[in-house]
């Protein structure tokens, strides 16, 4: 085992004997000129790494000049100095273009490995060592971490060769726990397509096989149980537009593409949108269905088992009639099938299809005129409840095989993380 010493960084700890310690400064330049070009490639810093972006397809925040944009060589290291709380917002560029210069854009010196130091401040954002750094408005309002402050910071400054060692090493661990993830990510996205899969038969099908079918008139359906009735929603629900004022209730639901309604107190996000007023708002009572109806076409449908107040553009509907199950109708108006009868009617402003029945960023309004004539099968109410309670079954089986897949997942991210941290802080070596 190699001699150690005390580096005199607290997140650190001891490192090698032979490595030094230094500021950024040292090892980086900060390249802040304009690249002044009229037709740049135009790049973006993501977790994912830095990717070119295609500004022709309007995503994202689009500048109305990239003139006074920064240029990037392969081999930059930029880095986000405003996203010290998500973390891991830093990357090696392999690819020349601009970029915005709210990002720093660091050259490596003669003595520095830029990818080894990529995965060093890798670690700073993932220990939270750059957030202890930051200054601004509150934690997650525009906490930065100042250029000042970057360039004074401590790294530890291995031989050159040995960084060199250090990043090829990593680059393959790193390569070979990612395609472990993206295997269990691959099995996850084929769980929950199965999952969806499950839902959509079940409720538009029946649980019985060998009964005898008809066509249902129903274009995204086809053919339904002979046995089952076909109305317009609008005979069987009423949409409930009941103000909460005078103030019943001031809980408030979240609706979400993955969760459904939640109480909004669990959301992870800091972002508040709820406005003080809770007299703005509509109420949703138990097994009321809630609706987003700009966004029903990605999935934002989901059953309410709380009394508390919904946004007031959402779609809350209750049955008035005993033959219709609200929780079996919250499947069915959340099925795949269905959402592109939503798109179909939806009016509004854009959207931007993903592929694989995923749109993004859309404003497609479906309205609540449209949505009630819409033609849904009706099984017996017990049919319904039993379907309901299939689906139930089967889904918490597939959700415990998706939990189990996200366990390993997270395992394998830590994993990367913490051989990361060892080697390029010398707590390991590189022998191979």
């Amino acid at each position: 085992m190699r001699a150690m010493k005390d580096s005199g960084i607290p997140w650190i700890g001891e490192i090698p004997e032979g490595w030094k310690v230094c500021k950024t400064k040292d090892v980086f330049v900060r390249k802040n000129e304009k690249a002044h070009q009229e037709n740049p490639i135009v790049l973006s810093l993501a977790r994912a790494g830095v990717k070119v972006r295609d500004i022709t397809k309007n995503e994202g925040q689009l500048a109305e000049s990239y003139y006074d944009y920064n240029p990037v060589e392969p081999f930059d290291l930029l880095l986000n100095p405003m996203d010290l709380y998500s973390g891991a917002n830093c990357s090696i560029s392999l690819v020349r273009g601009v970029i915005s210069p709210a990002y720093v854009n660091l050259k490596a010196k003669a003595n520095a490995c830029p990818r080894f130091y990529d995965y060093y401040y890798k670690t700073q954002y993932w220990s939270m060592a750059f957030f202890a750094h930051g200054k601004g408005i509150s934690f997650d309002n525009r906490w930065t971490l100042g250029m000042d402050t970057l360039f004074r910071y401590n790294v530890p400054l291995p031989p050159l060769a040995e960084q060199q060692r250090i990043a090829e090493f990593l680059d393959r661990k790193c390569a070979e726990v990612d395609e472990m993830i993206a295997l269990q990510e691959q099995i996850i996205e084929e769980l929950k397509a199965y999952k969806q899969s499950v839902i959509t038969e079940t409720v538009t099908k029946g649980l019985n096989p060998d009964v005898p079918m008809k066509d249902s008139g129903i274009e995204w359906i086809g053919q339904i149980p002979e046995h089952w009735e076909v109305e317009p929603l609008k005979y069987n629900f009423n949409r409930r537009s009941e103000r909460n004022n005078p103030i019943i209730t001031t809980e408030r639901l979240s609706l979400s593409i993955d969760k459904g309604v939640t109480l909004y107190s669990e959301k992870t996000t800091n972002l508040d949108r709820f406005k003080e007023d809770f007299t703005q708002y509509q109420l949703a009572y138990p097994n009321d269905i809630v609706l987003n109806c700009m966004n029903m076409i990605v999935g934002a449908v989901g059953l309410s088992k709380y009394l508390g107040c919904v946004s007031p553009v959402y779609y809350v509907i209750y049955p008035f009639k005993t033959k219709v199950d609200s929780e079996y109708y919250s499947y069915l108006l959340n099925t795949s099938t269905i959402r592109g009868v939503y798109y179909s009617y939806g009016k509004g402003i854009y959207a931007i299809e993903r592929g694989e029945g995923r749109v993004n960023t859309c404003r497609l309004k479906v309205s609540y005129d449209d949505f009630g004539r819409f033609n849904i099968p009706i099984p017996p109410i017990e049919e319904q409840r039993n379907i309901v309670s299939h689906i139930k079954e089967k889904c918490a089986d597939i959700d415990a095989l998706i939990a189990t897949k996200q366990q390993k997942i997270d395992s394998l991210k830590e994993y990367k993380k913490s051989i990361i941290y060892e080697y390029v802080t010398g707590k390991k070596e590189v022998t191979e």
